[in-house]
């Protein structure tokens, strides 16, 4: 009987945590995943690199967050974007590859700032506050990265709103089902590991 009692405090013990950290997500982001109609209008749009192609085009996933950042640009929600990942993706600069891809769609060269620093979220939120000196800002990613985006940025000290471009509606399913399951991951090491 003793073994069945363990055996189930551990189950419960796991039970939190895993669930705290899709909890803390839940909670941090709450009422701040908008629409680009229905955003709040802030100075910046963050968007975050999500890889480039042997190429050196943008990714799927990439491209989606980019046009979620040219739209709210030209519906003037955000009148500057910062253009956040790796200096090294496939042999890109993933930062400059989104910079490129956006004046290739119309954006102005002076509304663009690159981050090469941010290699994952939390370099990107931290930066965003620490080295931009931002208090306010719109995240842009996809959906199932938003709410772990968001709740980075404001454990960063930053005001932040999430807009989210839908991988799944663009066809992307395998792509967005991939994602959902890493997000799993990535939120929990978020939570336990970023305090």
């Amino acid at each position: 009987m003793r073994g069945l009692w363990v055996g189930l405090a551990a189950l419960a013990a796991f039970g939190v945590l895993v669930a705290l950290p899709s909890g803390w997500a839940l909670v941090r982001s709450a009422r701040r995943i908008r629409t680009v109609l229905d955003v709040p209008a802030t100075e910046v749009a963050l968007v975050l690199g999500a890889g480039v192609r042997w190429d050196g085009k943008p990714s799927l996933i990439l491209r989606g967050r980019l046009e979620v950042a040219r739209v709210l640009f030209e519906a003037g929600k955000v009148r500057r974007i910062i253009v956040s990942g790796s200096p090294e993706s496939r042999g890109h600069s993933e930062p400059v590859v989104m910079r490129h891809h956006l004046l290739s769609h119309g954006v102005p060269a002076s509304a663009i700032e690159l981050d090469e620093s941010g290699v994952d979220t939390w370099s990107s939120c931290r930066r965003a506050a620490e080295d931009f000196g931002l208090r306010e800002i719109t995240v842009v990613t996809t959906l199932f990265h938003l709410r772990r985006a968001v709740a980075l940025c404001r454990r960063a000290g930053i005001d932040a709103y999430g807009v989210g471009h839908d991988a799944a509606a663009d066809g992307l399913h395998r792509v967005a089902a991939r994602g959902a399951r890493r997000e799993f991951l990535a939120t929990t090491k978020a939570f336990w590991w970023r305090r």
